[in-house]
């Protein structure tokens, strides 16, 4: 059976998935509303100010999933683990006394984790493991920095030296690429 993975035509949800996934939506949607309304009513000892990217992120990135995951469709995982680690960002942002000074590494990594997430339908994998690697390496060095580890200096060259290194082999790869075609 064809998945609507990265190289095929996305296939088209029945009747029956399109309605599930679209209950799911509005149930997710309907409990992140009650969780702001709680939390405005002062049910819940949070402010919604602080609470309301968090749950809306929630929210959108499960219902993505859930509907990614019905479909076999990677570029929606893809979307969905973006959305979620930007969501638990925010989380950990109003959870713990980290600030975004130190947690925004996070969204650095997030495409990578959206390729965490899109690998279980990608026909390519090794796409997906290059972007995992990319932006995790890119948001390890920014973390360096931002966990006080050391310096912006520091920190900064050595995310310039692995941009010029990323550049060095994506170069490499596409004369490699091009020269076995030009001989085929």
């Amino acid at each position: 059976m064809k998945t609507s993975g990265t190289t095929d035509a996305v296939l088209p949800l029945t009747k029956k998935q399109k309605c599930v996934c679209n209950v799911v939506m509005g149930v997710l949607l309907v409990a992140a509303g009650v969780v702001l309304a709680l939390a405005g009513a002062d049910v819940i000892r949070a402010s919604v100010r602080d609470i309301a990217a968090p749950t809306v992120l929630f929210a959108f990135g499960f219902a993505v999933l859930f509907s990614a995951v019905i479909a076999k469709n990677a570029l929606s995982m893809w979307l969905a683990g973006v959305v979620i680690a930007c969501g638990l960002t925010s989380l950990l942002d109003v959870t713990t006394s980290a600030g975004y000074g130190n947690l925004f590494p996070i969204y650095i990594a997030a495409p990578g984790i959206g390729c965490v997430f899109s690998i279980v339908f990608a026909e390519a994998k090794f796409p997906q493991i290059k972007g995992i690697v990319f932006f995790g390496v890119l948001a390890a060095l920014f973390s360096l920095a931002s966990s006080g580890v050391c310096g912006w200096g520091l920190a900064g060259g050595l995310v310039a030296a692995f941009g010029g290194l990323s550049v060095i082999a994506v170069a490499v790869e596409v004369y490699l690429k091009k020269d076995k075609t030009d001989n085929a």
